[in-house]
């Protein structure tokens, strides 16, 4: 097996499908495309090693079996190099996106390796796949239930979250729902709003830290996106409203808000210029079409953006 592509949905189970083929091998290089050229890949894929060295060469990102597109002299070459492959070299693709499989490269692939499209359980089987997942302990269908609304019907966080309540039970013990519910209390909704205030309040290393949760358990980016723009777009039309002298109940009903939230946007916009946030909703308006047109590779678009957002 020297060529593979593997599509998921699932982080979890893409690593766990990549760890069978790797194996216990050291001799691992990791590129994502988008950052590295397609001719570097070909490259260190075919590099001869003095000590006949097997490695296996990952390639993240590899969205062009999908959706996205690359250049007919990018395909060419990566066809070439499939029908000739450097035998040391065990070349991994891996993407999130569902692959089209009449696309000549994806064709290639199936012809000449090996190729994997990993699903997650959704709806009613991740009921199922919760119970496999706790079967060493007793716990009520009610407590399922309550794990899988909790964690949004999300599969990767799922298994992250039974991960931890293994540090809390005992094998064989029983889970009830009062006990679950004070261990799984947050879910990535709250998290997300987490890291919207700390991107609004230029909160570095705390953007960062979410941002890098948010991509182990596969959250898109148009989600967060689309929630900052939201906070930027209130922050905006209050010193709008501010600007025509709106006492807070005028403000609270145009703007359709609460009390509370109301109050949270005011001292939000407190440390923004009108211009600034003008200027940052034409931004997350560009970087949002940019990154559905395929312009840029969403994660390092949205990445730049944040690092520019908060100076």
């Amino acid at each position: 097996m020297k060529i593979v592509l593997i599509s998921s949905d699932s982080k979890t189970l893409l690593d766990k499908k990549m760890k069978e083929i790797v194996g216990k091998s050291t001799n691992i290089l990791t590129y994502p495309f988008g950052e590295t050229s397609m001719t570097d890949i070909l490259e260190e894929a075919s590099y001869v090693s003095m000590f006949e060295e097997e490695k296996f060469l990952i390639v993240k990102n590899a969205d062009f079996f999908g959706k996205e597109k690359i250049s007919e002299k990018d395909s060419e070459k990566l066809i070439q190099y499939l029908d000739n492959p450097y035998p040391l070299t065990t070349l991994i693709f891996t993407t999130y996106e569902a692959c089209d499989q009449r696309k000549n490269i994806t064709k290639k692939i199936q012809e000449v390796g090996e190729f994997y499209v990993l699903n997650a359980p959704k709806n009613y089987e991740l009921n199922e796949e919760i119970k496999k997942l706790l079967h060493l302990y007793t716990v009520d269908d009610a407590t399922v239930r309550y794990i899988n609304e909790a964690c949004l019907g999300n599969y990767d966080i799922i298994v992250n979250e039974i991960r931890k309540l293994d540090l809390y039970f005992e094998k064989g013990s029983t889970m009830s729902l009062d006990q679950i519910k004070k261990i799984i209390v947050s879910n990535v909704n709250d998290n997300v709003f987490k890291f919207v205030d700390a991107v609004i309040h230029k909160d570095y290393r705390t953007t960062f830290e979410l941002l890098n949760d948010f991509e182990t358990i596969k959250i898109d980016v148009f989600q967060l996106v689309n929630v900052l723009a939201r906070e930027y777009r209130l922050m905006f039309y209050y010193k709008i409203l501010e600007k025509k002298n709106y006492n807070r109940g005028e403000m609270a009903k145009s703007m359709k808000l609460q009390d509370w939230q109301l109050e949270k946007i005011r001292k939000e916009a407190m440390n923004y210029h009108i211009d600034d946030l003008k200027d940052s909703l034409v931004k997350i308006s560009k970087l949002d079409t940019a990154m559905k047109n395929g312009t840029y590779e969403k994660n390092l678009a949205f990445t730049n953006f944040l690092m520019h957002a908060m100076e």
